[in-house]
């Protein structure tokens, strides 16, 4: 102890700290909740080769059980674990720039039973007997020998037990629950090779098998998941159905980790620009394996944390895979309408004189019961759910599409059956009734088609000469082989192609071509400068008059002229070199709002940029000719990007198969 005197008077007094205390401030670090606590043995059994992984949770999440068929430790090892900073990790400062496990401060085991009841039990390959030991508020109270198998088993009592300020401050059990959850499943995900298996009460919340990252991706998420991902060099990106309203779904791992890190969150978010709305972000787990003297882990106790030696390299990687991936895959980005599957009752019928048979459907009506249990699932989707019910296999999966080929190759046979049946003296009767019909229809189709072309006229197309007179410069083969329908409600264009039924936005067509162009005339500094034959001016305020003072350079090189003609006044001599479908003010208003609004000065002319392709594309209920229409979908196809400036898809599919089922064709899987 020491005492320090100023004139006489005692100032401070300096001890030092028992040890039982610093262990309990330490625990405060460690285990601040009992997620953390749980993280800490998991991760712990994952280190000791563990291959499965059993959680058992209970008493308001104050008990936690956990068992692993790890390495084990031996009695000398048992004793050691429990004390501060022992750990088998390390053993030099040079090992801190190498790190490969994920413990390896020796603080989680000390921190645990320094507030609660701790129990260990476990025994390694070189023992011939088990040990167990139990330590109570960090002192140890028992040892001995047992019968046990190899590995470890873990148990925690009575959590918080004396430290009543951190037991009062625990959230209410769901909600601490809920962060258990969710970190048992970032491991599952983290480790798709060890089963890990998470129980409340005895019963079974989550479960992976350990069969890898497909399968585990589906025994978590579920079929629709699996089904609207796919792989790309650093993991798995979620198409647009999986976007969410946080980035609670964006799981990073770092040379198997799971990590929180802005700079790759930030990558991944600006790779989907375009490709999700304003305030959605994707689903997405990706996997970084990193020279482990380029990233440091030890910035927190809890590890979650990570800096990167070369940021801007680590930014790129991940901005360039997942842009390249995105980029032209219509298939990934456009959702498709799928049919509402319905029970049905299937009911033999026999044909007269004939041995053949044929399923008939009826849907049936679901009862009140099953609906209510459909709503209570539907509020634990995805991380919160509640009732786990036995997920199929990816290899199920399969056998599933493998069942879809078989369909596809009964539909075949059937259209070869008709073709067979069409020599029946009245169904040539038939067809030689709906031809004369079709010829009608031809001719009266034809002359319409004329009419809608003199309607057009020159000035009509005069519309589309900012992207009509630009042609493909080559053809895309996944592209040549479609077919018009036509225009539905004068805004979505209906295009058949490869059996499937597409519905195109013709505004979102238009606005996505616009933004190409601008932004490419942009880059390229092609953005000419419009003179306004009589200056536009109108009143801002003072701040909105500094704004546009520190921003004349970025408003100059893209096409605006101003001027201040008064405190309170501005001059609008020149406009950029584009379409504009709304007032110059109403433009400048909303840059000027913009530029209150926006941090990063590229922001304001992205959001120009797009301002000004919305404004000029073509609207809805607006007719269009076929020609006009052709031009427009040429001009996408070219380009390749299948969502407007804003994130909406441009386009909806339904294939012929859903189509078919939908009307009873293919019967009821």
């Amino acid at each position: 102890m020491t005492i320090i005197f100023i004139g006489g008077i005692i100032i401070k007094t300096i001890n030092i700290l028992d040890e039982k205390v610093s262990n309990m401030i330490a625990a405060g670090e460690v285990v601040e909740k009992p997620a953390n606590m749980i993280k800490e043995l998991l991760e712990n059994s994952i280190d000791a080769k563990s291959t499965k992984i059993i959680i058992n949770v209970k008493q308001n999440n104050r008990y936690v059980k956990i068992t692993d068929n790890g390495i084990g430790m031996s009695k000398e090892d048992l004793l050691m674990c429990v004390e501060r900073h022992a750990t088998s990790k390390i053993s030099t400062k040079e090992d801190l720039f190498n790190i490969m496990t994920y413990g390896f401060r020796g603080e989680a085991l000390s921190s645990i039973g320094a507030v609660s009841k701790l129990k260990i039990s476990s025994k390694d390959k070189e023992s011939e007997i088990g040990t167990t030991l139990s330590v109570s508020g960090g002192k140890i109270t028992n040892i001995q020998e047992i019968a046990k198998g190899i590995g470890t088993e873990i148990e925690v009592k009575d959590l918080f037990f004396n430290t009543p300020a951190r037991l009062k401050f625990l959230r209410k059990e769901t909600t601490e629950f809920r962060a258990i959850k969710d970190t048992v499943l970032v491991e599952a995900l983290a480790n798709p090779n060890i089963s890990i298996t998470l129980l409340n009460d005895d019963k079974e919340i989550l479960k992976t098998s350990g069969n890898g990252i497909k399968n585990t991706i589906l025994e978590i998420f579920g079929k629709n998941t699996l089904e609207n991902i796919v792989s790309f060099p650093l993991g798995y990106l979620g198409n647009i159905s999986l976007n969410r309203s946080n980035k609670d779904f964006i799981f990073i791992f770092i040379n198997g980790r799971p990590v929180k890190s802005q700079i790759i969150e930030n990558a991944l978010i600006d790779g989907y620009y375009t490709k999700l709305m304003k305030g959605r972000y994707p689903f997405a787990v990706i996997f970084l394996e990193i020279d482990p003297k380029d990233v440091d882990v030890n910035v927190h106790p809890t590890k979650k944390i990570v800096k990167f030696s070369d940021e801007s390299y680590i930014y790129n990687l991940v901005y360039d895979e997942v842009n390249k991936k995105l980029f032209g895959d219509e298939d990934f980005i456009a959702p498709v309408i799928k049919p509402k599957e319905e029970k049905r009752l299937e009911v033999k019928s026999f044909e007269k004189d004939t041995l053949k048979t044929e399923k008939i459907s009826f849907d049936i009506p679901e009862n009140e019961e099953i609906l209510d249990n459909k709503k209570e699932k539907n509020r634990f989707e995805d991380l919160d759910f509640q009732v786990r019910e036995p997920q199929k296999t990816f290899e199920i999966l399969e056998d599933e599409k493998k069942e879809d080929k078989k369909i596809e190759e009964i539909k075949e046979i059937k259209k070869e059956e008709e073709k067979n049946f069409s020599k029946d003296s009245e169904l040539l009767k038939i067809n030689s009734f709906f031809k004369e019909k079709e010829k009608n229809i031809k001719k009266s189709f034809a002359n319409n088609e004329k009419t809608d072309k003199l309607e057009s006229s020159d000035e009509k197309l005069k519309k589309y000469e900012d992207f009509s007179k630009d042609k493909p410069k080559e053809k895309n083969p996944k592209r040549e082989n479609y077919k018009i329908i036509g225009q539905l409600a004068n805004t979505y264009i209906l295009v058949e192609r490869d059996e499937n039924l597409e519905i195109y936005d013709q505004h979102i067509i238009h606005e996505r071509i616009l933004y190409e162009k601008y932004k490419k005339m942009y880059d390229n500094k092609e953005i000419s400068t419009q003179q306004l034959l009589v200056p536009i001016k109108f009143k801002i305020s003072n701040k909105e008059r500094e704004l546009i003072e520190e921003n004349i350079d970025i408003l100059k090189k893209f096409g605006f002229e101003v001027d201040f003609f008064d405190k309170n006044d501005i001059l609008i001599r020149g406009i950029p070199n584009f379409k504009i479908s709304c007032s110059i003010e109403d433009l400048m208003k909303n840059i000027i709002e913009d530029l209150k609004n926006s941090k990063i000065k590229n922001t304001l002319l992205e959001e120009s940029i797009i301002m000004s392709s919305c404004k000029g594309a073509i609207k809805a209920n607006q007719k269009l000719t076929f020609d006009e229409m052709e031009i427009l979908l040429k001009k996408l196809f070219e380009i390749e990007e299948y969502t407007c400036p804003h994130g909406r898809p441009i386009l909806l599919k339904m294939s012929l198969t859903d189509i078919e089922r939908h009307f009873g064709r293919l019967g009821s899987k």
